[in-house]
């Protein structure tokens, strides 16, 4: 028996790596840590705090004054909130536009990102510039631009269109679509440009292979292109899911701050319950069920975020 203990002992290698691999691993841990420390500080309080406020009675007593203790309510703001008919409209209307803007603006970005990969380098630069300039115009602004075209007077679209004077926001309708342009013009340049850069990673040769295969435009477009960028489409997707659903700017400055209950989306509706109705309570339930809503696409694109990671 004791003969065998050198044998174990000369078996292992004489430089294991198990050890120096075991502490490089904690590395990106260690690196990461200050700004999750920062991220919970910033994102975790504010989070914790809605979550209770919507399980309380907040109003103008509890804000004016130190002695009016919120009282705990449990679930009855969720209840309010699910009962009322006007959440569920404004719920619906705030799908329909996400699923509106977000196919509009993935489609005309994959359009134009396969436009610029036609072209030749020159227009293609011009393209590539008007769209960094498009994308670094801040959301007031474009949207006071979209204001002026669809101005009832002299906008240039009733203009255009031959319909002078014409009012776009009489009906939500009209208005909602107008609020639509605004997002997908703000939307299309961070996607066309970064699906172009996922056309170039395209090996030529796997295009021409298929070419000789006998396969068409149509063809290397649906059997080639798409499924080599669908990770990459499908991480815009939801991120652009997540931004639109939360739309909140565009229809409060198109209505210059005070739009009707036609207007609302998700957003919207818990603003003016804080602060035109004074229910701290019900806005916070608001946010929370929004959060819940937006949870399951968040986890969509963080499996994208790790799938584009393992595949680079």
């Amino acid at each position: 028996m004791t003969s065998l203990a050198p044998l174990r002992r000369s078996a292992a290698p004489a430089d294991d790596p198990a050890p120096s691999r075991r502490r490089t691993d904690r590395t990106p841990y260690v690196l990461i840590a200050p700004s999750l420390v920062v991220l919970l500080g910033v994102l975790a309080y504010p989070l914790v705090k809605v979550v209770i406020l919507s399980t309380q009675k907040w109003g103008v007593a509890q804000i004016f004054s130190a002695s009016a203790a919120p009282s705990f309510v449990g679930f009855d703001n969720y209840k309010t909130l699910l009962s009322d008919p006007d959440f569920w409209t404004v719920l619906v209307r705030t799908v329909v536009l996400t699923v509106a803007m977000v196919g509009l603006s993935m489609g005309l970005g994959f359009g134009i990102a396969l436009l610029m990969r036609q072209v030749p380098a020159w227009c293609r630069r011009g393209m590539t510039f008007a769209l960094v300039m498009a994308w670094s115009v801040p959301t007031f602004i474009s949207t006071e631009v979209f204001h002026w075209i669809t101005e009832y007077n002299s906008g240039v679209a009733n203009w255009a269109l031959g319909m002078q004077p014409h009012n776009w926001y009489t009906d939500a309708t009209q208005g909602l679509a107008v609020a639509t342009a605004v997002v997908v013009w703000g939307a299309v340049p961070l996607i066309a440009i970064t699906l172009y850069a996922g056309l170039m990673q395209i090996p030529a040769e796997l295009v021409e292979a298929a070419r000789m295969d006998g396969a068409g435009t149509w063809g290397v477009f649906r059997h080639i292109t798409v499924p080599v960028l669908r990770s990459l489409l499908a991480m815009l997707t939801t991120l652009s899911v997540i931004w639109d659903f939360q739309v909140f700017n565009q229809i409060w400055i198109l209505r210059n701050g005070a739009p009707s209950s036609d207007y609302y989306t998700l957003g919207i509706y818990a603003y003016v319950k804080a602060y035109a109705g004074h229910d701290y309570g019900l806005a916070s339930a608001t946010a929370v069920l929004t959060v819940v809503a937006l949870l399951g696409v968040m986890v969509v694109y963080l499996r994208q975020i790790a799938k584009i990671g393992e595949l680079s």
